[in-house]
Parts: structure tokens; sequence; C-alpha cells
């Protein structure tokens, strides 16, 4: 199933300006986050559909993914 990628800007310098990716039906969050080689402790959260959404949560086609990395500053 396609799913569509909105990614932070940091996020995207490490894995690409990805706009969309293929995952078989069945794909959570944690597994979405897999395919794209970004690890769970540094997305610091996603949001499925602009709403705030848990690792666990199956993705449907179509969905449109924001991924947004734990940031620090000082």
């Amino acid at each position: 199933m396609l799913i569509k990628l909105k990614l932070h800007a940091i996020v995207a310098d490490q894995i690409g300006d990805l706009h969309e990716v293929q995952v078989p039906a069945g794909t959570t969050v944690t597994g979405l986050l897999a395919t794209l080689r970004i690890e769970r402790d540094r997305a610091g959260f996603v949001l499925v559909n602009g709403r705030r959404t848990t690792y666990d949560t199956e993705l449907h086609g179509e969905d449109t993914v924001f991924i947004v990395p734990f940031l620090g500053g000082g």
C-alpha cells in the first residue's frame, strides 16, 4: 500500500526527501520507521493524517505520515 510522507527537514536530510513509500498491508508506524531505517527512539513523535498517534497504530493506504525527530537546543 502507498503511504504519503511529510518529513521534518532533519529526517529528510538523513533518509532523503521521500514523498511516498510502498509498504505491506498491516504495517504499523513502527514498521514504517523500520522500513525507512529510522530508529524508533529518534522519532520524537509521528502524526498520521494530522493526528498524533502511537507507534503501534496500523497504517492504511493513502495515509499521510509526518515524522518529527527529537530536537535539542541549548
